[in-house]
């Protein structure tokens, strides 16, 4: 059994982090600096204004599901005041789903000083020491293309220990595979990079990352990651049990690792 927590609307996850979510990208810079002062995880992004069509939308849904992912207990929305994705309708379309949750707008906030004083103060009005919490039931992602027997033998220890699997590899690039991935609540993740690519990972789902056996460059990075080549099935499911009961994974030791936010439209 995995000891998880309860992070509120958000239902029970692997760790138990604080998002400061910018909107915008020009709310990226201050959102780093709020995170640093209260603990609490970010990211930067290019997004939130210059967006047009189904990107309004679609960069809107991420963001509530990056919000209301099983291993987050609350989250701050940082905005500017005069975005395309209105921080505002952004906060309540959180809200509705997950109430933990709070707005700060830079340009009603006397400026960058007035605003970091507020958001500091209603980030640690939010944050909560969330309780342990049986979790029985994972949702495992798999990132990237591992070798079929490896990834037939994974399926069936997941199966039968009662878990649900999420396969993503639709691109090369691990972080534009990890969208879908948070979209689906996974709960951990084992990434198998391209042998052009180096290990990565995420702000907030624990990913273990699994060496190419043909890829020099990942013979070359082998001490970065959590399973060298040639591991076995049983053991890549040992090694995610063990971090989705806290063990760090590589990337979350090192803090490598970001949020790509998928888009359909070039920016304006």
């Amino acid at each position: 059994m995995i000891t998880g927590y309860a992070n509120n609307s958000r239902g029970v996850g692997v760790r138990s982090f604080q998002l400061i979510l910018p909107s915008v990208v020009c709310s990226t810079h201050l959102s780093k600096k709020v995170a640093e002062e209260v603990g609490a995880i970010t990211f930067s992004h290019q997004h939130g204004c210059a967006i047009i069509g189904p990107d309004v939308a679609g960069v809107n849904d991420f963001f509530v599901a990056l919000a209301g992912h099983p291993n987050i207990h609350s989250t701050l929305v940082l905005g500017l005041g005069c975005e395309t994705l209105q921080g505002n309708e952004l906060t309540e379309s959180i809200t509705v789903k997950f109430p933990e949750t709070r707005y700060v707008v830079i340009q009603e906030s006397a400026g960058m000083t007035g605003a970091l004083e507020l958001s500091v103060e209603a980030a640690r009005q939010l944050r909560v020491d969330a309780p342990h919490a049986p979790l029985d039931h994972l949702v495992i992602g798999v990132e990237g293309n591992p070798e079929a027997g490896l990834l037939d033998g994974f399926a069936d220890l997941v199966a039968k220990a009662g878990h649900t699997l999420v396969l993503s590899n639709d691109f090369k690039e691990p972080s534009r595979n990890f969208a879908k991935l948070i979209r689906e609540r996974t709960h951990v993740i084992a990434s198998f990079p391209d042998a052009n690519q180096p290990p990565t990972g995420l702000p907030l789902i624990p990913v273990v990352t699994i060496a190419n056996t043909q890829s020099l460059l990942h013979q070359a990075l082998v001490d970065d990651f959590d399973c060298r080549s040639g591991t076995s099935a049983e053991h890549l499911f040992e090694r995610l049990l063990a971090v989705a009961n806290g063990e760090a994974s590589k990337s979350e030791a090192k803090k490598i690792g970001e949020i790509v936010v998928p888009r359909m439209v070039r920016s304006v």
